[in-house]
């Protein structure tokens, strides 16, 4: 298989964004980092679009929506579906990478989304990722069945979830303090002790059916559950997620999960769940299973 990258004109390519998140993140993410890898590999690279099996389009969508104002009002979308459409040679052998909510928002034909942030958008998922948080010299001792910190209003299934679990024993369901709280970095590591310190890491769907939290747990060590509606935990064909995660459909499914934890399983999971993150799906890891996919696609 030989990949031929478009050529795309650099002002769809950002070289910032006015706004960071989550924000301890740098300004940097997996539509950047899969560029980055794709052009050191050598081999998979042809200078002849024709000879290409696929096209890789190299658009940094994050940064376009985010610094035309989360192309609100359809901001930015006009020129941006303009610029793309010269670029395209062949929509369906056409590919690329995004982590914005819902995905590109614009019409790239039959091309292939790959996605970190699902709405109702297709694609084939991929990680939500970001900078690594700072870890204690000394791992703290699991104390707790579950925990979650953060704001509520980006989806019911949360608010249903911190009803369900308001004055739990051993399950932390709490809102997040205010920004100028949030970058401190004493604040975050209460927020890392308290997901090291859980057997499991509740990560609730948001706007979009992902979760930076869900990646964020597997680098802390914690067995992450994602919870919503979809199950977009990526490259199951090659990822044993069952062996390094929990799924939960319905806060229903969330608590037969809580109440019947098996605290070793549980540890177990997250020690492999770090693993996996470290050396199969962080920043230039992540991108080797794009190809398998695409290799699954033919």
């Amino acid at each position: 298989m030989k990949l031929y990258i478009l050529d795309t004109p650099s002002i769809l390519k950002p070289d910032h964004q006015r706004l960071k998140y989550p924000s301890h993140n740098r300004d940097y993410g997996i539509e950047q980092d899969f560029e980055i890898w794709l052009r050191k590999q050598k081999e998979l690279l042809t200078p002849d679009p024709a000879e290409a099996t696929w096209h890789y389009l190299p658009v940094y969508w994050t940064r376009w929506h985010i610094n035309h104002n989360f192309a609100a009002h359809g901001e930015g979308l006009a020129e941006l579906q303009s610029a793309v459409n010269n670029i395209i040679i062949d929509d369906q052998r056409t590919f690329t990478i995004t982590q914005f909510d819902g995905g590109t928002l614009v019409n790239l034909g039959r091309a292939t989304e790959f996605t970190a942030a699902r709405t109702t958008n297709a694609g084939i998922d991929v990680p939500i990722l970001c900078s690594p948080h700072r870890k204690p010299p000394v791992m703290p001792a699991k104390t707790l069945k579950a925990s979650f910190n953060g704001s509520f209003d980006t989806h019911p299934i949360r608010v249903e979830m911190q009803k369900r679990y308001a004055g739990s024993t051993g399950v932390i369901v709490g809102g997040s303090l205010p920004t100028r709280f949030y970058k401190r970095w004493f604040w975050a590591m209460n927020y890392n002790l308290n997901t090291m310190a859980s057997y499991i890491a509740l990560c609730p769907r948001g706007t979009s059916c992902n979760s930076f939290r869900f990646f964020e747990a597997m680098q802390l060590g914690t067995a992450p559950c994602l919870i919503g509606d979809a199950d977009v935990r990526p490259f199951k064909k090659f990822i044993p997620w069952e062996e390094i995660s929990y799924y939960a459909a319905t806060i229903d499914d969330l608590d037969n999960i809580l109440t019947s934890i098996n605290k070793t399983e549980a540890l177990e999971k997250g020690r492999k769940a770090y693993q996996y993150w470290k050396n199969e799906l962080y920043y230039q890891q992540w991108c080797k299973y794009v190809i398998k996919e695409l290799e699954h696609l033919g």
